[in-house]
Order: structure tokens, then sequence, then C-alpha cells
């Protein structure tokens, strides 16, 4: 895995954490009250509060689902300026399903506000929409 600085690295490991246990503390940690989301279908400003109310159904969704560890593999990090840095990131989502696990490998690009040595994600870009990734692997039942 490339290497960024110890602050970004241990924001990240913090952020695979937060998909692991789902820690509603941990997630309020990681972003200003609002926020840019962008993905396949667009960008919208997405607020704090919203994503918490929404966390325990998705713990419960990804419970359901056999979801068992994410994983960091990979970052790549570039400093904008003395207070913004860009990363991309790559993610491992397990899942264990019968017959065999499936590993969704998940592209995310993060714009990190860090000030007083505290990161916080200001922009979150999934490069895959999230359900789709889901649902292309055979984790979600396919839409008809």
């Amino acid at each position: 895995m490339a290497t960024g600085n110890s602050v970004v690295r241990e924001f990240l490991e913090q952020y695979e954490r937060s998909r692991n246990t789902f820690d509603p503390g941990l997630i309020d940690s990681q972003y200003p009250d609002s926020f840019m989301f962008a993905g396949p279908n667009g960008v919208r400003v997405t607020e704090k509060p919203a994503v918490l109310a929404g966390l325990a159904k998705g713990r419960e969704l990804f419970k359901t689902l056999g979801h068992k560890t994410t994983k960091l593999v990979s970052l790549d990090e570039t400093r904008l300026d003395e207070h913004y840095t860009m990363v991309r990131a790559r993610f491992v989502w397990r899942f264990e399903k019968v017959p065999a696990p499936i590993d969704v490998d998940v592209d995310s690009t993060f714009i990190l506000f860090i000030k007083d040595g505290v990161p916080r994600i200001v922009f979150q870009h999934e490069h895959e929409d999230f359900q789709q990734a889901l649902r292309t692997r055979g984790v979600l039942p396919a839409t008809t």
C-alpha cells in the first residue's frame, strides 16, 4: 500500500474501522456538519445528521448481506495546500456469502480539510455506485 503522511494514513485507517463497526461517534468525527458527496449520478450536499440517522438501518442491511470486514488496501495522497489534501483510496468490502466469500473493491477519492492536525472529509467521490457494485458482484439481487 502506498503510504501518505501519518495523519492521513491514520485517518483512513479510522475510516476503515468506522465501516467495520458502524460506530456513530467515529463516523461523526470524520465529517463536518455539511459535506459534498459525488458519484456516477451526480453530486449533492449531504448533512451529517442525516447520515448518522441512517446508520443503524445501514448496519442492519450490511449484517443481513453478510458483511464481515472493510479493509483499506491502497491510498495515494496529493497535498493541495496547507489545509487541503486529496486522497484516492481503495477499500475491499468482504461479504461472507454461500457458496463463497465475495470481495467488493471500492475506489474513493476524498478531499480532506486538515486543521490543527485533525482531518475531516469535505468532499467524497465514489467512483462507482456502491449498490450497483454490490448487485454486479452478487451481494445484492439484481433489480428488474
